[in-house]
């Protein structure tokens, strides 16, 4: 009787333990992009513009206005924090060639680090 008691109630803990752990997890989502030029080196003091350009919320109509903008850092990295997952367009701009640009895409993981490399 006391075996039957101890297996149901360490098989309720696991049950219950297991499902407090797989809870959703909650943090930034960040999206971290890194701009080189074009023999690898990385390039400080780019400019890198994230926006999303082309999403339309299906009840209102609305098109999405994100568009952020950051300055990478001596080693060519630029850091975005952001509510929500998102599909987002990169565009990079060298401050010593202005009209020296690099493109690219990147697709944000709610709650999740995510990462990108431009090349010029």
């Amino acid at each position: 009787m006391k075996r039957s008691l101890l297996i149901i109630v360490l098989g309720a803990f696991i049950y219950f333990g297991g499902t407090l752990i797989s809870c959703k997890k909650n943090g930034p989502t960040v999206a971290s992009i890194t701009v080189l030029d074009t023999i690898g080196i990385p390039v400080a003091a780019a400019t890198v513009t994230l926006w999303q350009d082309t999403a339309h919320n299906p009840v209102s109509g609305v098109q999405s206005t994100v568009r952020v903008s950051s300055i990478t850092d001596a080693s060519g990295n630029a850091q975005f924090t952001f509510a929500n997952e998102a599909f987002l367009n990169i565009w990079a701009l060298k401050s010593t060639f202005p009209g020296d640009t690099a493109k690219g895409f990147i697709r944000l993981q709610q709650y999740q680090t995510t990462t990108a490399t431009v090349r010029f």
